[in-house]
């Protein structure tokens, strides 16, 4: 499942330039709703058990992840002033390592949780953070004109 997860991140990053523009926050937009729908079926699979929901999860959750990681270089480029790209970039990757702590923190939550149900909080945290990306994309975009 990891191989596949993480096959799926990078093929996907092919694919990512396409749908990322620098005058759009539409990739974004599009690895959230991927990472949401992935979540929602990880919690499906570890409710019901699953090994093929597990499977299918964790592509969804690869090509959302590979998504979600050229948008937001594509964001930190998009921000990025004269100078400043490599020390973003910098930020942006060592926040997104935070990630690999990830499945620790499930395994200590696992006392107090079930999986379904911290995979169904993660679901309901995406569709927050794609409502705001949804709404605020369309009036914070940088303006094309300053690059």
């Amino acid at each position: 499942m990891a191989i596949l997860a993480l096959g799926c991140a990078i093929g996907i990053q092919a694919v990512a330039r396409r749908i990322d523009t620098p005058s759009s926050a539409r990739a974004s937009i599009v690895a959230l709703t991927i990472v949401g729908a992935g979540m929602a079926l990880a919690g499906w699979a570890s409710t019901a058990l699953s090994l093929p929901i597990g499977v299918v999860a964790a592509v969804v959750l690869g090509t959302g992840y590979g998504l979600a990681l050229v948008a937001g270089l594509s964001e930190v480029a998009r921000i990025a002033g004269p100078g400043q790209l490599a020390g973003l970039t910098a930020v942006f990757y060592s926040l997104t390592y935070i990630g690999f702590f990830v499945p620790m923190a499930l395994a200590w939550l696992r006392d107090t949780w079930t999986y379904g149900e911290m995979f169904g909080f993660g679901t309901v945290a995406v569709a927050l953070c794609l409502t705001i990306v949804a709404v605020s994309s369309r009036t914070a975009l940088p303006d094309p004109l300053r690059r």
